[in-house]
């Protein structure tokens, strides 16, 4: 991919660089995902990604280090089980007291019944996302502002980057 400089948000595939280092791409056109090596991606550092099908209630971030899978966590509603939650790997020790809070919330609001809008469940790999990232893909506004996406476009392998 390359960085075309164009400041847009909403086109298919775009980045933004955090304060704190980490690089977000995200890419909108689910009809046309991008090819993604991920595993050659985190050669060279960490890559957490994350998945989100809203309209089907399913979640997933998945964390790749020196190109290898280390975790994944994935929350699918889509068959009506709102406490589905597949962990794999060894996550960081943060997510523990984090699983408990929504698995807690998501039985009460299921207790709720069917007017319950809230689905803890289905954010939490989201939250523990952001709770590493500091970033949510449905946020736009932080404390230290607004993050500045620039429109991404396939550019043909180099040879020395994998």
């Amino acid at each position: 991919m390359r960085d075309t400089g164009n400041v847009d948000g909403q086109c298919d595939f775009a980045m933004a660089q955090l304060p704190d280092h980490w690089i977000v791409c995200r890419y909108n056109n689910l009809a046309r995902p991008p090819v993604l090596a991920r595993d050659r991606l985190s050669q060279q550092g960490t890559l957490i990604v994350c998945d989100v099908q809203e309209g089907e209630h399913v979640s997933r971030v998945q964390c790749y280090e020196k190109g290898e899978l280390k975790w994944s966590i994935t929350h699918d509603g889509e068959g009506g089980d709102t406490l589905d939650l597949e962990v794999k790997g060894i996550v960081p020790s943060s997510f523990a007291p984090m699983r408990r809070a929504a698995f807690a919330a998501q039985q009460k609001v299921d207790r709720q019944g069917e007017g319950a809008v809230s689905h803890p469940m289905y954010w939490l790999p989201l939250d523990f996302a952001a709770s590493l990232t500091g970033y949510r893909y449905d946020r736009e506004n932080y404390e230290w502002g607004t993050p500045e996406f620039t429109e991404l476009e396939p550019a043909p392998p180099s040879p020395d980057l994998f």
